[in-house]
């Protein structure tokens, strides 16, 4: 495959990545029983990541900054490198494993190599395994790239006859100079990308000199991440007791979400003895329909306001519901769901989409308290390597130096959520993901 020109959207989404900010998240899938041979696996991954040409590109930068980077074929890509085994310290719960999650969130990807890894993790309780894929997002753009647990699964049908291709060699600078010269020169819209790029950068670097400079003490909200270090906890609710409650108070399963979100975040705060505002600021990514203009798929983020500071969590839910059904038609969103529920297991990859959709959104405002997105996913079960998935967690990154953000995936019958926040920030946030649960049960008996 000949080299191709990164895209503007992926270009800004790898342009927002700072000192605090990442632009990767990460899906894990929990089985039972025992776990895979290691090769097995390995095997696995090789077939599979040929069917997307971008599992086995780098980037490379055109000299001076003249053009965005490009795609080119890594010429020494390894598989070993990208699939990679861990095991646990046998103790109770899953600390162990949550921590390893935290440290691996916290990690950058190494831009001289395609863009992901995937971790076989042995040892969580119970005789359980899990496998942890981790992507950055500027390779799951909708069109070229996918996570990587999708392209596992058992179901994914594989075309036969599709080879390995042959890795092209990396070009040199002056291709590199030359190509990025043409593109310039044939192309107006890429001539005036480039101009406004360079015209714009001053104003950029002081944009990102002003976050950096924000206090994270903020009395009106959460607060703001202040280093690259997190933490990830996670709750599941069943899919149920949320439909019980989404019936009980004509609303819709995302409204019951949030508030439930909203609950667990009020209940983190109190926990941790801080101040609890009346509202705070959260963006919720929804999908466009097609038939009010967007294109199919296309995802638009939902400002609203979390009530915290309201102790009834029928009062909390009701305030969030006329919010999203008013924002949903005004936006012409898909009100209680971002996409319909997909057959096979394409939600990790419709997930990033709507993050890094977020993520690019939130860059040019004023950033959010928190980011809360819900997903769901496919009401069969999904196997790998004739293992079926018992539990799929989300782990997303803190967009615009967001200190908490939350989401929701749901397998079968239950919401799966994970819940990342700033180390340095915080302290106790397994309180706000434990609040989630509880504040389905108060909802479910108020």
């Amino acid at each position: 495959m000949t080299m191709e020109r990164m895209t503007q959207n992926d270009f800004d989404v790898l342009a927002l990545e700072d000192d605090v900010v990442a632009a990767h998240g990460l899906t894990i899938a929990v089985f039972d029983g025992p776990e895979p041979a290691f090769d097995d696996l390995v095997e696995l991954v090789a077939d599979r990541v040929r069917l997307v040409p971008r599992y086995r590109q780098r980037l490379l930068a055109v000299p001076f900054d003249l053009e965005r980077p490009v795609w080119v074929d890594d010429p020494t890509f390894s598989i070993d490198f990208h699939v990679r085994h861990t095991a646990l310290p046998k103790r109770k719960g899953r600390d162990p494993f949550n921590a390893f999650i935290s440290r691996t969130l916290s990690q950058r990807l190494d831009r001289g190599k395609p863009l992901w890894e995937l971790w076989l993790v042995s040892g969580l309780p119970k005789k359980q395994w899990a496998l942890v894929s981790k992507s950055h997002y500027a390779i799951i753009d909708g069109v070229s790239g996918t996570d990587i647990l999708g392209l596992l699964a058992d179901d994914i049908e594989v075309p036969a006859g599709t080879g390995q291709a042959m890795l092209r060699p990396l070009p040199s600078d002056t291709t590199l100079l030359f190509d990025a010269v043409t593109d310039l020169i044939v192309d107006p819209v890429e001539s005036f990308r480039a101009a406004r790029s360079i015209a714009t950068r001053p104003m950029r670097i002081a944009k990102k000199l002003a976050n950096s400079g924000r206090s994270a003490q903020d009395p009106n909200g959460l607060g703001r991440a202040t280093g690259p270090h997190r933490k990830w906890h996670s709750e599941k609710v069943s899919l149920d007791d949320l439909r019980k409650v989404r019936d009980r108070h004509d609303c819709s399963t995302t409204d019951v979400i949030l508030a439930s979100i909203g609950g667990g975040i009020r209940r983190y705060l109190v926990e941790a003895g801080k101040p609890v505002p009346p509202r705070i600021d959260v963006i919720v990514p929804l999908s466009v329909g097609a038939a009010r203009g967007g294109r199919s798929g296309q995802v638009t983020a939902l400002s609203a306001q979390l009530p915290i500071g309201l102790s009834d969590p029928a009062e909390r839910l009701s305030f969030i519901h006329e919010q999203t059904s008013r924002g949903a038609r005004e936006s012409g969103a898909l009100a209680g769901r971002m996409l319909r529920r997909q057959e096979n297991f394409v939600a990790p990859t419709i997930l990033a989409q709507g993050v890094r959709s977020t993520m690019l959104e939130t860059s040019m405002r004023r950033a959010p308290d928190t980011v809360a997105i819900n997903v769901p996913g496919p009401a069969e079960t999904i196997s790998i390597l004739g293992h079926p998935m018992v539990e799929t967690y989300p782990v997303i990154p803190l967009p615009s130096r967001v200190q908490i953000a939350v989401a929701a995936l749901s397998l079968r019958d239950t919401v799966y959520f994970g819940v990342t926040s700033d180390f340095d920030s915080t302290t106790g946030i397994h309180h706000l993901a434990q609040g989630i649960g509880k504040a389905v049960e108060e909802l479910l008996t108020n």
